[in-house]
């Protein structure tokens, strides 16, 4: 052996074995740290999807308020809808269509 290797006195090997672990600890350290950041990021992000998502679908609710405010007896009868007495749904004439429409009075 090496006269090296046997020169290494208990201090030393301490000294090393500390610097050794906090290398190990700093990695840790950042891993964790880019995680959180990169956690957040991902928040954000989904908060602006989210908010983007509620501003379509409150378009959509209103084109579609719109959309039912507009049918009237005339539209149902041109889309081949006929009127049945004490209901408060439209019924299709032709036998394939198997859907009702809603409709307030």
């Amino acid at each position: 052996m090496s006269s090296r290797y046997q020169s290494i006195t208990l201090f030393e090997r301490t000294v090393h074995t500390m610097f050794g672990s906090l290398v190990v600890l700093a990695l840790i350290y950042c891993v964790v740290l880019l995680s959180l950041i990169f956690s957040v990021i991902e928040r954000k992000q989904n908060a602006l999807a989210s908010r983007d998502l509620t501003s379509t679908l409150s378009a959509l609710e209103a084109k579609y308020a719109n959309s039912v405010a507009s049918i009237n007896d005339a539209t149902l009868l041109a889309n081949n809808y006929k009127r049945i007495d004490g209901a408060t749904f439209a019924v299709r004439k032709d036998a394939i269509a198997s859907y009702t429409v809603l409709y307030a009075r």
